[in-house]
């Protein structure tokens, strides 16, 4: 029995000592390689620290960003990773063969500011469509004149005024919803229809502006031919700071004040605040020989934003308020055609009132609240998704001269509330992006019938969602290209008040007798679903020729919806006398745009060279038709349609520097625009205008810089005949006059200049100063793309001083 127990522990010790070497020999011979990548540039990190806690094990990573922690055993083990400038990584490891891992550090945190994506997704979202940018300068410089003002700057914008203050931006001929504004990620919704509707966005809230000539932001929109223009707010420094800017400017035209303040608290943690004000307050404006009575203006904005700016997850969110009182000529207010026609033969306006600072009818009040939230949230594979949701309320206000009870109430009074999400998801590599999303939008029109006053926009609902998808290739250094394409469904959901001569005599019983629910008076109330769906698709290739060219070719493939007015507006504007019929039989407009772009941005001469060739079918434009009686007399009645179009120009930009103190630049801006059917020309297309301007810095005063702009604007010669005969009673006799509403105004020449000093110290803060002067020679003209050039000539000299403080 003692020889089987002895045997037998014998036989455990040795199956023990076999299995416990077999075991080490297999768990402790493991190895570790890791390596080590900052997350946003996928470039090596060299020289970070390495320890392996349970062991206290350390290791340098090599210039690869390698290092190799060999003779580990199997389980667990926690890796902490330090690098300067860098958040220290904590990593879990559950080791259980040799194995080769990649992990990803946040780093250059001192410049994180320069890597946010918000700085940089348009650019990657259109590689090869030529972005203009406007400078530091030129957006302070134009303040206090608006967005489109400011943009007015750029070769191919254009404005299309209602006199000084409703300035909306024209671009490559084209406006309205063919023109897109995207601030800080959100599309803005606003009444853009209208011809007479400026932005309801403040402009000095953003950093960067930018526009793309083109329909090159799928992600947001594809149906803007046009271009898009794109407001962004600088991402915050990193680190314990408090900075800001204030702006003051004081204008004798209008003898207006503006006052512009932004600031920003900034946290290490990545944390910010930012708040942004504007006040501005302009009396009447005045011609080179009289005042143009009513033409004053008040705007109060307010905005804030707060968020954290980390790589591997962001979060943003922000409310910003618009709020403006725009006045109207006095004297373009007219009781029927017959006004009309005194105001044209009349060399000065038929009202003229001494200056002052009350706005009364007819005017506009604008009211814009934005509030949107944004999460982004990065993975360890080049991915990131995001998720924006965003609300809009736009209420907008016109006011008439009227009498009585009614005196006090708007003629028109719109309530518009968008609600807007979406979501997208990007894998970034080095020589490819892809992009794709889906969105969703809400939109809510109430027009309030308390105006007394027929609707001219009626009640809707419309919902509108789709996904997109983008691509960019980066071959090599010098050649890249892209495209996308978006897809959209548009439902309109539509009650509208049809008089009922109107629908008789338009046989609208035949097409929509069907969707009547209600008949009132000599009313019927139509209730329409009408459905779109859009496709949009863009392509470019860019390659660069040397060290300092690069030659670019873009196409866009884009279709747009009807907007409710172009298809339901009914009623009465009275600026112009003239009564706007909508097409409810218009279908999709399409658009084929192909822009090329040949540029040079090194050296002492720069250039960009941009022709480009529109074809459109269906596209809507809106023209006189004839007259039509009134109970108030005669007007002329415009109506939508649609036509078969051909839109070309170019667009020129040439720079010069003369030992870095002079720099001359130069920029032409040409379109022809025609109905293909007719071969008539479209209306409302800008002249051909050319652009110079001179800059001279003293190379002993670098902090003093005058410049001097000259601006000719040739007469448009192509433009269609719309003109039309109303008899009138002069001198006890009926005769015939020509109602000249087509025939546009003499060329012009703007002579402008500028002056500036600084930045000098100011206490703690810096202090610069401008003098600026438009019209110097208060020269008499009218422009084709003002609306009011029937009744007065344009804004006389002005002088600007404007002071800028950097905190």
């Amino acid at each position: 029995m003692i020889d089987f127990y002895s045997r037998f522990y014998k036989l455990v010790l040795t199956f023990l000592v076999v299995g416990t070497a077999f075991v080490f020999s297999q768990d402790c011979n493991l190895k570790l390689t890791v390596k080590i990548v900052d997350l946003h540039e996928n470039s090596p990190i060299e020289g970070a620290l390495v320890e392996v806690l349970d062991t206290h094990q350390t290791a340098i990573s090599s210039a690869h960003g390698v290092f190799v922690f060999e003779n580990q055993c199997s389980g667990k083990l926690t890796l902490k990773i330090t690098h300067l400038n860098c958040e220290d990584l904590i990593q879990e490891i559950d080791l259980k063969k040799s194995i080769r891992l990649k992990l990803f550090m946040e780093h250059h945190i001192e410049s994180l500011e320069e890597v946010i994506v918000a700085q940089s997704q348009f650019k990657k979202l259109s590689s090869t469509a030529q972005a203009f940018s406007l400078t530091e300068r030129q957006r302070d410089q134009y303040s206090n004149r608006g967005l489109a003002v400011a943009l007015e700057q750029i070769s191919g914008v254009n404005t299309l005024k209602s006199g000084n203050s409703i300035v909306k931006p024209v671009i490559h001929g084209m406006f309205g919803s063919r023109v897109g504004i995207v601030y800080d990620g959100v599309l803005l919704e606003n009444q853009q229809w209208g011809q007479d509707h400026a932005p309801n966005v403040d402009q000095n809230a953003f950093e960067n502006i930018r526009l793309i000539k083109g329909a090159g932001t799928l992600k947001f929109t594809g149906d803007t031919p046009g271009g898009v223009i794109v407001l962004e707010s600088k991402p915050p420094k990193i680190g314990d700071s408090l900075y800001g800017k204030t702006i003051f400017n004081g204008m004798t035209n209008g003898r207006g004040l503006n006052l512009i303040t932004s600031w920003v608290k900034s946290y290490p943690s990545g944390n910010y605040f930012k708040i942004q004000g504007t006040i501005k307050k302009n009396g009447d404006f005045t011609a080179p020989d009289y005042m143009l009575s009513n033409t004053g203006n008040t705007e109060n904005n307010f905005s804030f934003s707060l968020g954290r700016n980390k790589i591997l997850s962001q979060w943003k969110m922000g409310y910003s308020f618009f709020s403006n009182e725009l006045g109207i000529l006095r004297s373009s207010h007219i009781g029927n055609v017959k006004d009309l026609l005194r105001a044209i033969e009349s060399d000065v306006p038929l009202v003229i009132n001494p200056f002052g600072y009350d706005l009364n009818p007819p005017k506009q009040k604008n009211e814009h609240h934005t509030t949107r939230f944004q999460y982004t949230k990065r993975n360890q594979s080049d991915g990131k998704w995001t998720a924006r949701y965003s609300w809009q309320r736009n209420h907008r206000k016109e006011f008439d001269v009227r009498k009585g009870d009614n005196k006090s109430k708007a003629s028109i009074d719109l309530l518009l509330n968008t609600h807007t999400f979406n979501s997208n998801y990007e894998w970034n590599r080095s020589s490819y992006v892809f992009d794709t999303g889906i969105f969703l939008q809400i939109q809510d029109n109430y027009s309030n019938p308390e105006t007394k006053v027929k609707r001219l926009i009626p009640d809707y609902l419309k919902y509108r969602y789709g996904s997109y998808f983008t691509a960019t290739f980066t071959p090599s250094n010098d050649f890249n290209y892209d495209f996308g394409m978006r897809w959209e469904r548009q439902d309109y959901l539509v009650q509208k008040f049809y008089d009922n001569d109107l629908w008789e005599a338009r046989n609208y019983e035949q097409a929509f007798g069907s969707s009547v629910i209600r008949e009132i008076s000599n009313q019927k109330l139509v209730k329409r679903n009408v459905v779109f769906n859009n496709l949009s698709f863009n392509g470019g290739i860019k390659f660069n020729i040397g060290s300092s060219q690069a030659l670019g070719f873009n196409f866009y493939f884009t279709q747009r919806a009807p907007d409710i007015s172009e298809m339901f507006s009914d009623g009465l504007h009275h600026a112009l006398a003239t009564i706007e019929y909508g097409n409810p039989f218009l279908s999709q407009e399409t658009t084929q745009k192909m822009v090329l772009n040949f540029e040079k941005k090194k050296g002492t001469f720069q250039y960009n060279i941009s022709p480009y060739l529109t074809l459109a079918q269906n596209y809507i434009i809106i023209e006189p038709e004839g007259i039509q009686q009134t109970i108030r007399g005669a007007f002329p009645y415009w109506e939508y349609k649609s036509v078969d179009a051909t839109l070309k120009g170019f667009d020129l930009d040439l720079s010069y520097s003369i030992y870095k103190t002079i720099r001359l630049t130069h920029s032409t801006s040409w379109i022809e625009a025609v109905n293909r059917s007719t071969g008539t020309p479209l209306i409302n297309i800008p002249p051909l205008t050319l652009r110079n301007h001179v800059q001279f810095t003293i190379p002993r005063w670098k902090s003093f810089v005058v410049g001097w702009t000259s601006k000719n604007v040739f007469r448009q010669n192509q433009f269609p005949d719309t003109n039309f005969v109303i008899e009138v009673l002069e001198k006890g006799t009926v005769v015939n006059k020509l109602v000249d509403i087509s025939s546009p105004p003499s060329a012009y020449h703007d002579l402008g200049m500028e002056l500036h000093w600084g930045p000098y110290p100011f206490f703690t803060d810096k202090i610069s100063l401008s003098l600026i002067f438009e019209n110097m020679l208060n020269t008499s003209y009218r422009n084709y793309l003002d609306r009011l050039r029937f009744y007065a000539d344009e804004m006389g000299r002005n002088v600007m001083l404007q002071i800028k403080i950097q905190h």
